[in-house]
């Protein structure tokens, strides 16, 4: 079987956005003729290193570091690292070795230097590999993959999850180190990946003519139904306990106050006693969420499991009455759509999105449930009252089956196998 080298930064144990998207590709290649072997940040010591899914392992797995010994960190910055970044509101959270042991993670060009030498290695070692898989952001594998390819004859896809700019300037209004790297992928002729309609439409028409439209495929986000997670619940009434999922990008400080005005607000306008309602946190802007709400009563009703990685996640979220995620009020965030939200489509939960007009508020909408605009505090607790009112009369509709289908990993996999198929690969 030939084999598919995957460069990530994205891989568990961390749940940075794209680690479940990495890990369903890697763990199911192998139904579509490839069998994988990954370039991926360092383990965390005592955390599983991969997810409880796939139709197989991912026997030929290459950290960038040794693991890393998390022990002493507190559940905020344990979080962090989960997420990829620094703990929040601490500048020097880890001294000596142990420092640039975490920089592994954090820093992309030590990512970048260290997985160079092990795909040289491997490419070296190991004749079977004939096509190369590189996911971004972050830029470091996208890069990567693209210097590879210039010295080796390789077949290349890469897969680029969000926008490479952040800012999503208009072409030439920006000429930042961001901007010229994404310039310099999306030309570079060769075959990319995008998760969504919203993303390719941007990239097309940012580079008018330049970038070829049968260049780029759409390839779904997916969800596994082979996880635990997904096992099949019977039908229960509601609880005493409204347990809500809810997902926190990283949202800017005006954003981040709304939602927890919106939240304050709701649960002082449905009366909720205190244990009446608990809110199971996901997604890259918990660190700060929590350290904003810390001195506030709110943060009693936020519980947080830094420990279990995506497997617990997907648990957590099999347990809850609905899922919200929460997105900034930026271009950035029209063409994204968090893996989680995926995931909880597939469990049959009713969705709802705290978001700008774009695809996640699609979904959303789509699967049957609700969207408030992001930074609007007087919608965010309409949202909320309006969801919960739904839960405790048991009318919350979770996606219908054309949707779910349309999501699952062995109906993305086809997708994926077509794309690598009609590419103009070596």
């Amino acid at each position: 079987m030939s084999k598919v080298l995957i460069l990530t930064r994205n891989f568990p144990p961390y749940v940075t956005g794209g680690a479940s998207r990495a890990w369903k590709f890697a763990s199911n290649f192998a139904a579509i003729g490839w069998s994988p072997v990954a370039v991926a940040p360092p383990a965390i010591a005592g955390m599983a290193t991969g997810v409880s899914s796939g139709a197989n392992g991912v026997s030929e797995l290459y950290r960038t570091a040794p693991d890393l010994d998390a022990g002493d960190l507190d559940a905020a910055a344990r979080c962090a690292l989960l997420h990829g970044r620094e703990a929040p509101g601490a500048s020097r959270p880890f001294k000596g070795n142990l420092a640039r042991q975490f920089k592994s993670v954090t820093d992309g060009s030590l990512w970048q230097k260290s997985a160079e030498a092990t795909v040289e290695q491997l490419l070296e070692q190991d004749p079977e590999i004939d096509l190369l898989y590189a996911q971004g952001p972050p830029l470091e594998p996208l890069m990567l993959a693209l210097n590879v390819t210039r010295r080796r004859s390789l077949n290349l896809m890469l897969d680029i999850t969000a926008p490479l700019d952040p800012a999503m300037p208009a072409p030439g209004a920006s000429r930042s180190a961001a901007a010229k790297a994404e310039e310099h992928i999306l030309l570079s002729g060769v075959p990319l990946l995008t998760p969504n309609r919203f993303l390719k439409e941007y990239f097309l028409k940012k580079y008018p003519g330049r970038l070829d439209y049968n260049h780029v495929t759409i390839v779904p986000p997916a969800f596994d139904p082979s996880h635990p997670a997904f096992r099949r619940q019977e039908s229960k009434t509601p609880g005493t306990v409204l347990r809500v999922a809810l997902l926190v990008d990283e949202l800017p400080k005006g954003d981040l106050k709304a939602l927890l005005a919106g939240l304050d607000a709701w649960i002082r306008a449905d009366g909720i006693a205190a244990g009446g309602v608990e809110l199971a946190l996901f997604g890259d802007g918990v660190p700060e969420l929590l350290r904003r709400a810390a001195k506030k009563p709110i943060r009693q009703l936020f519980v947080l499991d830094e420990t279990g990685g995506i497997d617990r996640e997907l648990e957590t979220c099999r347990n809850t009455a609905f899922f919200c995620a929460v997105l900034s009020n930026s271009a950035a965030s029209t063409v994204v759509v968090p893996d989680r939200l995926i995931d909880a489509l597939g469990m049959g939960l009713p969705l709802c999105a705290v978001a700008p007009e774009g695809e996640a508020a699609r979904l959303a909408v789509e699967s049957g449930g609700m969207c408030a605009p992001a930074g609007n505090a007087g919608a965010i607790m309409e949202l909320f009252r309006a969801m919960a009112s739904g839960w405790s009369f048991g009318n919350l509709q979770a996606a219908p089956d054309w949707l779910r289908e349309r999501h699952t990993i062995s109906t993305v996999m086809q997708e994926l196998r077509r794309a690598i198929a009609s590419q103009p690969l070596i």
